[in-house]
């Protein structure tokens, strides 16, 4: 009678553990197969790549982040992840808006030479995944060839969220829209948008709301950025929360005109 229960219970457990495994298979297949994935985009004027100069002024077609015009009244500053400079010179970059690497026509709106760089107070020497943007300016009024994103706060966490950014290439940018999510990292809350494609060119790209159907220019509310560098994985993307830290150092930035 012992032996039979024993049995019994054996098979029981068998039986549990063989529909945990189902479900939990079932679950995984379901959560990859509908898994989104960002999708080529023809560009919009405001975005666009992080270009290094190569001695006798070479341009490299090699994006090594990307960036954002921002409103200001110089027309000169664009927005990026504060981890994609320090390496390089300000004077060895150029920003080129709406690039597109695989067209004949890859500089649509121009080469900007870049001038200067601001990172948020406490930056270095290690980082801080709470702070991951800056601001760069360019020589000229780059705005007034593409206009400008708005900034914004990430907080409340929007509905809905755009996110452009680069591949190494070049040859065009991705962009996906969908939900984010938010989690909490250094007691402050980041954004998380899952979606499968950005790799370490698409560093910097903004998350923008509100964006108008007839302009499209819209909010930023977020650069990929901010815990893990931006991500360890292409399908994950996150950014260092916009709200009063971002907002001093921009109005730093413009009040100084560099």
């Amino acid at each position: 009678m012992r032996g039979q229960r024993v049995r019994l219970a054996a098979f029981v457990l068998v039986v549990l553990g063989a529909i945990i495994l189902f479900v939990v298979h079932a679950a995984l297949s379901g959560q990859k197969a509908s898994a989104p994935a960002a999708s080529p985009y023809q560009g919009t004027r405001t975005v666009g790549a992080l270009l290094l100069i190569r001695n006798h002024n070479e341009i490299s077609n090699h994006v090594f982040c990307t960036a954002t015009v921002v409103g200001s009244p110089a027309g000169n500053l664009i927005l990026t992840a504060a981890h994609c400079l320090g390496r390089i010179p300000p004077n060895k970059m150029v920003f080129v808006p709406d690039y597109a690497g695989s067209s004949d026509n890859r500089y649509p709106y121009g080469m900007w030479r870049v001038t200067g760089q601001k990172f948020p107070p406490h930056w270095f020497p290690h980082g801080n995944v709470s702070i991951d943007f800056a601001f760069l300016t360019v020589s000229g009024d780059v705005q007034a060839k593409t206009g400008a994103e708005t900034i914004g706060a990430s907080s409340p966490a929007p509905s809905s969220v755009q996110l452009i950014g680069y591949t190494s290439n070049g040859e065009h940018p991705i962009t996906c829209t969908r939900p984010p999510a938010t989690i909490t990292v250094a007691g402050q809350q980041q954004i998380k948008f899952t979606c499968d494609g950005y790799v370490g060119a698409a560093s910097g790209g903004p998350f923008l709301v509100n964006v108008s159907a007839k302009t499209g220019k819209g909010t930023v509310i977020g650069v990929i950025g901010g815990y893990q560098q931006g991500g360890d994985l292409p399908s994950i993307s996150y950014s260092s929360p916009f709200g009063a830290e971002i907002m001093a150092l921009y109005n730093r930035v413009t009040r100084n005109g560099r």
